[in-house]
């Protein structure tokens, strides 16, 4: 099995939209644009597009993680061949903090952040040196100054939708800049935190009522973004920042560079990445 791409969250949406136009590309190549998610999604693959696969992962558990990219690398040759990690998983959801059962981790930040982490740990062996890695969330808000850094999961009655919303978003600002500032002298990857703004997808139609439902199509279709319009876009603003030799950037929902983000500092990294493996790894061994 070779692959040139992978994309978590790829089974609809934005992520699916990214897929779809990554695999028209590789066409020609005969490479593979493998999508992951709970569920594979219909009619699948898209008719005309014979390079796409699919592989069912569950990322709120950081174990389930670690065996489907345990497996993925047993069954990649050769290696490396990851030219693309896309990760967009993610939910719209008003709980309150509910752990995945076992790993001591919200289930929410867990999808959102700790998820994607972990992957792109796991996923290194199969990286090319000048490896994409585009991580679709919030590469607008994020700083360093929004952090309870005492209590960086918010395991310790510190939750809310709005500080879970800004510890994800700020710490995915300070790993992205961690992961290009861990790379050897022989790396080329870049880093891309994205911001995908307003799209139209069933995220949204998932908390909008269902008196609204009509209103929505009608609105979302003339307000929103297609997600096939946010693919083009964002994709095309991580090949300007390839180009330009960045190793991390923040890119907004038009692929526009983000110029005005916060510089994290060596220890700010260092804490968050500490913090981040301490986390998961104990989830690994089972949450004790």
């Amino acid at each position: 099995m070779t692959i040139r791409a992978i994309v978590v969250g790829g089974t609809s949406g934005i992520g699916y939209a990214i897929a779809c136009r990554v695999a028209a590309s590789y066409a020609p190549t005969g490479s593979t644009v493998l999508i992951s998610g709970r569920t594979k999604p219909a009619n699948f693959p898209p008719t005309g597009t014979s390079n796409m696969e699919f592989r069912a992962l569950d990322a709120t558990s950081m174990r389930q993680i670690h065996s489907y990219t345990k497996t993925l690398k047993s069954s990649v040759i050769p290696q490396p061949t990851l030219d693309l990690l896309v990760m967009s998983q993610g939910i719209m959801s008003t709980a309150p903090r509910t752990e995945v059962e076992g790993e001591a981790i919200d289930r929410k930040m867990a999808l959102h952040y700790y998820g994607k982490q972990l992957l792109i740990r796991e996923l290194l062996p199969l990286m090319t040196p000048t490896a994409r890695v585009v991580i679709v969330y919030d590469g607008w808000l994020g700083s360093p100054d929004k952090l309870l850094w005492d209590d960086l999961d918010l395991s310790k009655g510190n939750y809310s939708l709005k500080k879970a919303a800004d510890h994800c978003t700020s710490m995915m600002d300070g790993m992205v800049q961690w992961w290009a500032a861990s790379q050897d002298g022989n790396s080329e990857r870049s880093f891309v935190h994205a911001y995908p703004g307003g799209v139209n997808t069933n995220l949204m139609r998932e908390v909008v009522p269902g008196f609204l439902q009509g209103v929505l199509k009608i609105v979302g279709g003339a307000v929103l973004t297609s997600p096939e319009t946010c693919a083009e876009r964002l994709l095309e603003g991580v090949e300007r920042c390839v180009r330009e030799g960045r190793g991390w950037s923040n890119i907004d929902n038009k692929g526009k560079l983000l110029g005005k983000k916060a510089i994290w500092t060596g220890e700010q990294m260092d804490e968050v990445a500490r913090h981040t493996w301490g986390l998961v790894d104990q989830a690994l061994e089972g949450g004790e």
